[in-house]
Parts: structure tokens; C-alpha cells; sequence
């Protein structure tokens, strides 16, 4: 059963929630499912057409879903780490407006998730994953305040996995952005508990099960989680 808290979290309608991944059309490919870690994860099998593993991850890539390879095509996603704004590689990223809006590092985090997660309504993504702010609403127990902040840093991440990585992001539920906002105003209704169990054990245990997971283009390591 789910951790409801004493106070009821606001939550707040959407307009964004709807917004289709880019390029979505031309990245979706058959998946099938596979469990690992105690967590529902999808990845892509063309094993009647060979049984190798392929992929780095890269943008084109994914784009492009690379219809002439054979095998099973490598599960892809960018760890909470790499989009924080000391790594250059995926602030760069994260730059680019046609994949990523309107989930752009300056979104208010609170608007696109739909709740009112944090006091103020002008914490920004890229302030949710480096962690600068530690506001949160009366909802949160001051207890929680810091699994609360792990928490977004996860769910800012899966939203930007999902909007690049679509079916190659190994998450069923949460292979689109609005899936991942969905998700996660669910979870925020059923309290801390909930958001503990969907953004941060779930991730975690996702991150231990590839070690080496690829993204954009190269083995990430360390992964930071």
C-alpha cells in the first residue's frame, strides 16, 4: 500500500502533458518485455533476424531506428548525472530546442509536471536535477525533503529520456514524455511513498542492472544516480 501523507498534494492540469516525443514517428520499433531487477522494463527484439546486440545511443540513431540491423538493439538511457549542468556533454545536449522542447532546462518544474511540487513555481528543471533547491510544499514531511529532492533529480531525467530515447528507454509506462508526467502526478497524489518507489528505487535499481549502459553515443561511466 501506498504512503498517503497528512496533507493532500495540490495537482495541477497540464497542457503539456500531450506534447509527442520528436520524431517519434520515425524511432517507434516493435518491443517486447523483459524483467530485470524487479522492474518492468521494454526493449526492442528482432530475434528472427539474429541474435546479436547493437547500438550506441546516438540521436541519428534513434532517429533513424536503424532498420537494417539485426539482433536486439541496446537498452538506452542517460543517468540523473548526466544532465546536470557540470557535465558539458549533456547540458550541450539538452540544448538542443527540437528534441527537447518544451521540456527545455528552463520549463518551470512545476508546470510541467502538473503539481505543485515545490513552493515556489519557478524552480526550473535544470535547478531540479542539480539539486540548488530544497523548497518543497507542505506535502512533504521535513523528514523527506531530501529523498523528495532525489526524487525529482530521477523524474527530470526520465522525462528527458524518454522525449530522446522513446522505445529505447527501457521503461513500458515510460517511453514518452507525457507518460513519464503521468507517472509521476500519480505518484505525487499517493504521497512520498509512492514517488520514493516509481522515481527513485525503480531508477536505481534500472542504473545497477547496466552497469555499462550507453548514452548518446558511448558507455556511460560512472554512472550517477
Amino acid at each position: 500500500m501506498n504512503e498517503r501523507d497528512q496533507n493532500t498534494p495540490t495537482v495541477e492540469s497540464d497542457a503539456q502533458t500531450s506534447a509527442p516525443a520528436v520524431d517519434a514517428g520515425r524511432r517507434k520499433i516493435a518491443t517486447g518485455g523483459v524483467a530485470g531487477a524487479g522492474v518492468l522494463l521494454s526493449v526492442t527484439s528482432r530475434s528472427a533476424f539474429g541474435t546479436s546486440v547493437w547500438g550506441t545511443c546516438t540521436g541519428s540513431e534513434i532517429a533513424s531506428g536503424n532498420l537494417s540491423n539485426a539482433g536486439t538493439p541496446r537498452p538506452c538511457g542517460c543517468s540523473p548525472g548526466y544532465w546536470k549542468s557540470s557535465n558539458q556533454n549533456g547540458s550541450a545536449l539538452w540544448d538542443n530546442v527540437s528534441i527537447f522542447s518544451p521540456y527545455l532546462k528552463t520549463a518551470k518544474f512545476n508546470t510541467v509536471f502538473g503539481c505543485s511540487f515545490y513552493v515556489s513555481g519557478n524552480v526550473t528543471l535544470q535547478q531540479a536535477v542539480d539539486q540548488t533547491t530544497s523548497a518543497l510544499g507542505s506535502w512533504c514531511p521535513s523528514n523527506k525533503v531530501n529523498s523528495m529532492r532525489n526524487v525529482a533529480f530521477h523524474a527530470v531525467a526520465a522525462l528527458l529520456n524518454a522525449q530522446f530515447y522513446g522505445d529505447r528507454f527501457p521503461f513500458t509506462d515510460m517511453q514518452t514524455a507525457s507518460g513519464v508526467i503521468s507517472v509521476f502526478k500519480t505518484a505525487f497524489i499517493n504521497g512520498t511513498g509512492s514517488l520514493t518507489t516509481e522515481f527513485s528505487d525503480r531508477f536505481k535499481a534500472f542504473y545497477s542492472s547496466y552497469p555499462n549502459l550507453w548514452c548518446n553515443g558511448s558507455q556511460e561511466s560512472p554512472i550517477q544516480v
